[in-house]
């Protein structure tokens, strides 16, 4: 789901809410990482989770999805066939040897030998794989080309003009496989030896998938509708460092997986701006300790629980988790489909 700032108490409430708060727990703010440390029920007034109403798309696989569906497996079988007679065309795979060079001389990664590009891929930059349109077998040519600015995987070539001299050793058209009843038969999936079959074969399993996301859709909307009902505190600052600890790992991790600087990944994944990452982050945080403060206070007065067995069941023999946090996750999801089960749960209008 996604998190946002809710509704703060007045001032002078907040501050004799946190005096009591430190009277009746003996920790500072700072101190109070995890549910178990503080009262949920002194960070939020909760709205009337027993009249939530909520809009959820059915969920649905129509023909056109479940067509283009088998296209994409039908090209992901494909074969390559080589051709002869003709030059390079967009869609084909080509390969090629190339070296790259900036002022006569040859710069790291620029070089390769046999290499197999599909040519409309996108993988090189501006204008690569249009200079090797219309190429023939055994062509070579230079293509005059400049890096763009920035190009974070080398700032060094930033913007730089360099020449790429590439050659092509082969073409090879794409064939996408054939949907036939051979085709199906030869997949030994059971129960499948027509079209047809692998067709509500192929429907069930992505209308299994559909609903998945339903059942994960209906409970956001729950959380955010009960969220948007409900007052809350500012949250102590010790869960909202633990919390932004977590994200701050999580967004290295995407980042250096996707190739991205880690205020770039954040930005793309949260909003704001690359450079003020840190803050989105904050306040990412923030949200949720409100999130799961909530979901703590609705626990306590429904007296929903994670115990040690669902916990040990969840974490099936994995090392290395804060139980504590993952137990805190559980029950926010508990308690969303507490929510669930008690919501009006309506299509959008139009549907």
């Amino acid at each position: 789901m996604k998190f946002t700032f809710k509704k703060k108490l007045p001032a002078a409430v907040a501050a004799v809410t946190i005096a009591g708060l430190l009277a009746a727990c003996g920790k500072s703010p700072e101190e109070m990482k995890y549910l178990s440390d503080l009262k949920a029920k002194d960070y939020v007034i909760l709205g009337n989770y027993s009249e939530l109403e909520i809009e959820v798309a059915e969920p649905e696989v129509t023909d056109e999805y479940l067509d283009g569906y088998l296209s994409y497996i039908m090209m992901n079988s494909a074969t390559y066939e080589p051709v002869t007679g003709r030059s390079v065309q967009t869609g084909d795979v080509v390969n090629i040897d190339f070296e790259g060079k900036q002022d006569g001389v040859a710069f790291a990664g620029g070089t390769a030998q046999d290499y197999e590009l599909t040519i409309g891929s996108g993988q090189f930059i501006a204008g690569f794989e249009d200079g090797v349109i219309g190429m023939e077998i055994g062509e070579t040519r230079d293509l005059d080309l400049n890096f763009p600015d920035p190009y974070k995987p080398n700032p060094d070539l930033s913007g730089a003009p360099v020449v790429f001299t590439v050659t092509v050793n082969s073409i090879s058209e794409v064939k996408p496989a054939e949907l036939t009843d051979e085709y199906v038969a030869g997949l030994g999936i059971e129960g499948c030896e027509t079209v047809e079959d692998y067709r509500n074969y192929l429907y069930e399993g992505l209308m299994e998938q559909a609903m998945t996301v339903y059942e994960e859709d209906k409970m956001d909307a729950a959380l955010t509708a009960m969220e948007e009902s409900s007052v809350f505190e500012e949250p102590p600052a010790g869960i909202v460092t633990r919390l932004k600890d977590m994200l701050m790992s999580n967004a290295q991790a995407y980042a250096g997986m996707s190739n991205l600087e880690i205020g770039d990944y954040v930005s793309r994944a949260y909003g704001g701006s690359a450079e003020d990452y840190e803050e989105t982050l904050t306040e990412q945080a923030k949200a949720m300790a409100q999130s799961y403060i909530m979901a703590a206070a609705i626990a306590d007065k429904e007296k929903i629980k994670v115990t040690d067995e669902e916990l040990a069941e969840s974490l099936n023999g994995r090392s290395g988790v804060d139980e504590e946090a993952y137990r805190e996750y559980l029950l926010l999801r508990k308690v969303g489909e507490f929510l669930v089960e008690n919501a009006a749960v309506k299509s959008p209008e139009g549907e």
